[in-house]
């Protein structure tokens, strides 16, 4: 079955692709995506976030890159990721908490397939599979890996036997071991690594950052942290953290990022390495988060995870690409996360297989400042409850669960309320029909696009 796939796509990469590469075959890119998890924009203060955080690294790639004000994800990791891998929108592939399809081709099996070295380190996350051969990161066209089955970690926290930051049980290229030390450290060192032993490329890098995920446990840079080799206090290695510890994660998670840059830099590659950094949903607002506030647009706000509302999925977006992407540039242009796999099969130049049906379209023109705008609209979907359950089953939660389309101004949830969100951000003032004539045309235009889109082949719920 796999070999029959591989036949296929190399048989597809004759097809004409949706648009030419950008470089040579001997010129392709190296991409480096992080997606980093439960970090939401009003933590930054490239976007309005005033809390000080400590983020000099990302404050310097969006200096070096571009900043989009509009990336949208789904309020919840799992469906986001799917999206991210697939180039599609959750109801056409995404089913359950605990699997991906194993029939939907990857942006890494298409990169994969014209040369490219691939290798993964973080969450993996739709979890789940572990069982299968091969593995999940490797069926999904991972050359190399650095994760962890998620739910056996959970029951590690739970029993206080060890977490995705101290001695939790990982898996590095089939192989399990305990931490030995803070577990985005051995993420990021994985793929240092890889990028060292295939710098003279092409490569995809994918780090799926743990870092500002609960439990909100103490970093290498507490007083008391131990030294790597030496287990953490039984304390540090529990489900339940505390709220003190999210600021220095966020201050670690951007070292995290500052250090793949300084390798990609220190290796002489960075002009030919296409740098990414997202998030996968808004910051957590459960257990020990429940008390995490931050000033925002001259509010303190709590974090939108769970909610399909601009704070929990209009995410942060930097792109770098030195020589190509103008530094310190902002664009308006509407993106989501079906949009990442058109952009590196462009730069690649990889074609997609022929009749596959793509809802993301390539941000090459936007990064390269040929176009302002590649999609009319940008969807997402959840519901309003502090819970993951329905994300976990949303076929049998249709009737719960609410769509939201996006334009450049406003944005639709299917049950009709309107807001302007350039002006609302928060979504605290619904416009009503009739109020005025701007927002009934914008509603106008979004409902027929929202209907079309679900409407359309394939879909699953």
């Amino acid at each position: 079955m796999r070999g029959s796939r591989i036949t296929v796509l190399l048989m597809a990469l004759l097809a004409v692709f949706r648009g030419s590469p950008v470089q040579s075959e001997s010129e392709r890119p190296n991409i480096l995506m992080i997606l980093a998890d439960d970090l939401g924009r009003e933590l930054l203060s490239m976007y309005g976030g005033q809390s000080n955080y400590q983020t000099p690294n990302l404050e310097k790639l969006a200096q070096e890159g571009m900043l989009f004000n509009t990336c949208y994800a789904t309020p919840m990791c799992v469906p986001t990721r799917v999206e991210l891998l697939t180039g599609r929108y959750s109801f056409r592939n995404y089913m359950a908490w605990e699997a991906i399809d194993r029939s939907e081709w990857t942006y890494p099996q298409l990169l994969k397939a014209v040369g490219y070295k691939t290798a993964m380190a973080g969450k993996w996350h739709p979890h789940g599979q572990w069982n299968l051969d091969p593995v999940p990161p490797i069926h999904a066209g991972f050359d190399e890996y650095c994760s962890y089955d998620s739910v056996a970690m959970g029951e590690q926290a739970r029993a206080g036997r060890g977490n995705r930051f101290w001695g939790g049980t990982i898996i590095r290229n089939g192989e399990s071991v305990d931490l030995d030390r803070y577990g985005p450290d051995v993420y990021s060192d994985f793929l240092v690594d890889f990028i060292e032993r295939n710098q003279d490329g092409p490569f995809l890098a994918y780090y799926a950052m743990t870092s500002m995920h609960r439990p909100f446990q103490p970093t290498p840079d507490h007083p008391d942290a131990p030294v790597p080799g030496q287990p953490a206090t039984s304390a540090w290695m529990g489900a339940q953290g505390k709220t003190e510890n999210f600021a220095p994660m966020l201050a670690y998670a951007d070292k995290m990022v500052g250090k793949m840059l300084e390798k990609i830099n220190e290796l002489g590659i960075a002009e030919n390495t296409l740098v990414v950094f997202a998030g996968d949903n808004g910051t957590d607002n459960h257990a020990e988060a429940k008390a995490v506030r931050t000033r925002y647009r001259d509010e303190w706000v709590a974090g939108g995870k769970y909610y399909p509302t601009e704070l929990g999925v209009n995410v942060p977006l930097l792109v770098r690409w030195p020589g190509r992407i103008a530094a310190g540039s902002v664009c308006d242009a509407l993106v989501d996360m079906t949009d990442f796999l058109p952009t590196f099969c462009q730069v690649a130049g990889a074609a997609l297989p022929e009749g596959y049906s793509l809802d993301g379209r390539s941000l090459v023109p936007a990064l390269l400042g040929q176009a302002t705008q590649s999609k009319e609209i940008v969807l997402t979907w959840g519901n309003y409850e502090n819970n993951s359950s329905k994300y976990k089953d949303p076929s049998n939660n249709t009737d719960k669960l609410v769509d939201a389309a996006r334009g450049n101004r406003f944005k639709l949830y299917s049950d009709g309320r309107l807001y302007d969100v350039l002006s609302d951000p928060l979504e605290r003032e619904p416009i009503y029909p009739g109020v005025d004539s701007a927002a009934d045309g914008a509603r106008g235009r979004l409902e027929a696009s929202m209907r079309q889109l679900r409407d359309s082949q394939p879909r699953r719920w």
